[in-house]
């Protein structure tokens, strides 16, 4: 085989080296040399030291994003272009037809199935009518804040809210009658999702006078348990579809994972993908109601931060996704269901132009 060039953006996420992980195992199984071209807007990003090449780029958010894009798909020659950061979907995938005069096919959905998904409200409002969703409210001020936080059962039952565009945890709270102020400067870490109402309101009302205040929805807050599914699909139709329990989390990410061949999430995550016409990996993310029922938190049309859980249950889906976009053959997929992925830290060290890394090697 010839060498395959995949350029590979999102060098300081934190699921980018196991997605290249997935990239490097699938292509030394099938005897095929790869290079890794990679960017981040952070020259610091870890990832520079783990691809074969690296390069500092421009927010996806930002006019020159798609021309330093478009400049290094010139230099470097890649086949693939495969995008992990949230800001850069919608303009790559927008982009596609540039990117193809380059010979670079973008390893995304279609533009209109990206923006669905990354407009939370839009997104509840399609799948209300399959009762896919929590209850929700989408509120522009404070006075609508009020009214849904009310309208949902506060302070009687604990409330959610999230900016309708946001990613990851950025904007999320957990608003409960009981969270203390004393015991979240000290019992809990900064992090913390939890507020209080009158601090919530204190914040949204500043935001209000500076014009900063941004659409929310106000949502029911689920408490059962919360899973995470990663697919891989074709023009709507899932290939492989694994659901797996967000065991313990911290700050959004999972830390421990279990893969669980739950049949009722697979059919909503299944129906979801269909209804959107999704192409090649994306996330979703289902939290149980108090009344048993999975409801849609969010759809990610990307790689999910720990893809790497299904890479080590024999699901490699990362190098799938490449071979559907170049158009060949899916093998069978095999998933070991009850595999518990354990995530730990690791290290890259620099000095000057030498790196290394440092440790012991586990062999299983």
């Amino acid at each position: 085989m010839n060498e395959l060039r995949i350029f590979f953006t999102g060098a300081g996420s934190p699921g980018f080296n196991g997605i290249l992980k997935g990239f490097r195992v699938g292509a030394k199984e099938e005897g095929r040399k790869i290079k890794v071209i990679t960017a981040d807007m952070n020259p610091d990003a870890y990832g520079f030291h783990l691809a074969d090449k690296g390069y500092v780029i421009p927010p996806g958010n930002v006019d020159n994003f798609l021309e330093k894009m478009l400049e290094i798909c010139d230099k470097e020659k890649p086949r693939l272009l495969v995008s992990g950061v949230d800001p850069e979907l919608l303009p790559l995938a927008k982009a596609k037809p540039d990117f193809r005069r380059y010979g670079v096919e973008v390893v995304l959905s279609d533009w209109k199935a990206i923006e669905l998904a990354q407009d939370k409200g839009k997104l509840y409002d399609f799948f209300k009518p399959y009762g896919f969703v929590p209850e929700y409210k989408r509120v522009k001020n404070v006075k609508e804040f009020k009214e849904a936080a009310n309208s949902l059962g506060y302070p009687e039952k604990p409330v959610c809210f999230k900016p309708v565009f946001s990613y990851g945890m950025r904007g999320f709270r957990i608003m409960r009658p009981d969270a203390d102020k004393v015991d979240l400067l000290f019992k809990y870490k900064p992090s913390s999702a939890f507020i209080n109402f009158s601090e919530a309101l204190e914040i949204l009302k500043q935001a209000e006078a500076q014009g900063r205040f941004p659409d929310l929805l106000v949502m029911e807050y689920l408490e059962g348990k919360e899973y995470t599914v990663d697919l891989l699909a074709r023009k709507g139709k899932s290939l492989v579809t694994i659901p797996r329990e967000r065991v313990v989390t911290k700050e959004g990410i999972s830390t421990v994972a279990k893969l669980e061949k739950n049949k009722e999430i697979i059919e909503y995550a299944e129906t979801i993908t269909e209804k959107l016409g999704f192409d090649y990996c994306i996330n979703m993310q289902f939290r149980y109601s108090s009344d048993g029922y999975p409801k849609l938190i969010e759809v990610q049309p990307r790689f999910a931060g720990t893809t790497i859980a299904c890479i080590g249950a024999g699901a490699n889906l990362p190098y799938l996704a490449l071979k559907l976009a170049l158009g060949e053959k899916i093998p069978e997929v095999k998933v070991k269901w009850g595999t518990v992925m354990k995530r730990f830290w690791d290290e890259v060290f620099v000095l000057g132009e030498k790196q290394w890394f440092y440790g012991i090697k586990f062999e299983v």
